[in-house]
């Protein structure tokens, strides 16, 4: 195999890359050394994109949403923060707090001004057993009819404890009933046409587009000095200090609730959905990659300075990697997972050397090949000895040596 022409040489030498990085590929992709340490084990190429994108000097002030936090408000103060949200025309309430029975059921603003909102949307939570998804009720949702309707709250998260939230979900199916999401729901108020293109995309989940952008938070004592801000925007309602609903992000480890379904909703009206390759297209980009590495390499080996310029091009190339992908991400909302890539072109060329020591002149084969070899001719040395008796007869005193 030593003497294959240098590009079969170096389709080889990629396959064999390849199927390495395939076997290696759920432990060895893991660059969690750019992410803080509790979210080491749950790390993807579009956070750092996210992390620097929300780095440049300019962020958008949402124009379609505003968040009233209600953070330390009875529920008295609550009901009259939604009358004066409603008093300004907002085009839909998104609820985001779920409440448990008041202490005295007769004397309850808040029932009344839920039941005269309008274009509000309740919350619910859907919640798993071991039967299957069943609905969570809240106290208003038995006695409260919102012209919304009611729309799920869940944050949407892989399983496990310390996940991060990049994805939102249009709607949940509960045996055989559609439910949309907070997001969905308020959209399909604001912008039916939005809400429409949400749909035709069909799917299960969409990455949620956090970067350059920010929310205006009122509270309630600024609602009414603020009619302007909430006229015909999609208001939510929810609190942002509430340590029990913090989330991992790409952005913050401790985000509130709220702002997530904030940014899933802006996703949904602006339409700035990020698309992610499939992992046969990235595994298509990483064999590419691959092949030109390793094509250069055997090139470049055997010349004056070669090694040095192997791995000063391996350097630039992932450099270039990263670069490209922020870019892209930025400018096209484009996701180029380039994990695969990354670990490819890193072992491209100590897939090189390997495969020199396993085929070329002097390597493993060939040094093999020699041993069996030098065996054999002992072998055949012997069996004259015994055939003729005597080693003087067979051969001269060179040979001897040579055989033992």
């Amino acid at each position: 195999m030593s003497k294959l022409k240098p590009t079969v040489k170096a389709s080889v030498i990629t396959l064999f890359t390849l199927l390495f990085s395939h076997v290696a590929v759920y432990d060895l992709t893991s660059i969690s050394f750019f992410s803080p340490m509790e979210k080491a084990a749950d790390f993807r190429f579009s956070d750092f994109y996210t992390l620097v994108a929300n780095k440049r000097p300019v962020k958008e002030l949402d124009g379609n949403i505003v968040i009233v936090a209600l953070d330390g408000c009875s529920r008295a103060e609550m009901a009259r923060a939604i009358d004066a949200i409603d008093y300004c025309s907002p085009a839909a309430v998104g609820l985001d707090i779920q409440f448990g029975p008041p202490l005295d059921p007769d004397d309850d603003p808040l029932a009344e001004s839920l039941g005269l909102c309008s274009n509000l949307v309740m919350p619910i939570s859907i919640e798993q057993d071991s039967t299957g998804l069943f609905i969570d009720n809240s106290y208003y949702d038995e006695i409260v009819s919102p012209s919304g309707g009611f729309a799920a709250v869940n944050i949407q998260g892989e399983e496990g404890e310390l996940t991060t939230i990049r994805e939102f979900k249009s709607e949940f199916d509960v045996e055989g009933i559609s439910i949309k999401s907070l997001p969905s729901a308020l959209a399909t108020i604001k912008d039916p046409v939005a809400a429409h293109q949400l749909a035709l995309r069909g799917n299960e989940l969409e990455e949620i587009n956090y970067a350059s952008r920010e929310f205006e938070i009122l509270t309630p004592k600024d609602i009414l000095e603020r009619h302007d801000a909430i006229e015909g925007k999609v208001v939510l309602l929810g609190k942002i200090y509430d340590t029990a609903d913090r989330h991992i992000t790409p952005l913050d480890n401790f985000m509130p609730g709220i702002l997530i379904q904030a940014y899933s909703l802006a996703t949904i009206l602006d339409g700035n959905y990020i698309r992610t390759l499939t992992t046969l297209e990235d595994w298509i980009i990483a064999a590419l990659l691959c092949f030109i590495i390793v094509r250069i390499n055997i090139r470049l080996i055997e010349k004056v300075m070669g090694p040095l310029l192997v791995r000063t091009l391996q350097i630039g190339l992932l450099y270039f990697l990263i670069l490209t992908g922020t870019i892209v991400y930025v400018k096209y909302n484009i996701d180029l997972n380039f994990s695969y890539s990354l670990l490819t072109v890193s072992l491209g060329v100590a897939a090189c050397e390997v495969y020199g020591a396993i085929f070329d002149k002097k390597g493993l084969i060939d040094s093999i090949d020699n041993i069996i070899k030098k065996l054999k001719a002992k072998i055949k040395h012997e069996e004259k000895i015994l055939a003729m008796g005597n080693c003087d007869d067979v051969c001269d005193a060179d040979d001897c040596n040579r055989h033992n």
